[in-house]
């Protein structure tokens, strides 16, 4: 099955590997001269899994609703 923009679909089950891939990932585009594309897709992946996370969490399950603490990082 695919997204809305034709790749994958994600399974957004919690995964500590996958958040510390998506953080090891986010951390080097901030180091590293990549390209603002790159960047802003690294973030975009970000808030997409978050989003699903929170979609399959259900209500009163989000950040603010007792889902415990959120990534935060900024405006995007």
């Amino acid at each position: 099955m695919a997204n809305a923009e034709g790749g994958p679909a994600v399974d957004p089950e919690p995964d500590p590997e996958l958040d510390r891939a998506l953080a090891d990932l986010l951390a080097q585009t901030e180091k590293e001269p990549v390209s603002p594309r790159l960047r802003e897709l690294a973030r975009r992946l970000e808030t997409a899994l978050e989003d699903a996370r929170h979609r399959r969490a259900g209500p009163g399950k989000g950040p603010g609703n007792g889902g415990g603490p959120g990534k935060g990082g900024g405006a995007r």
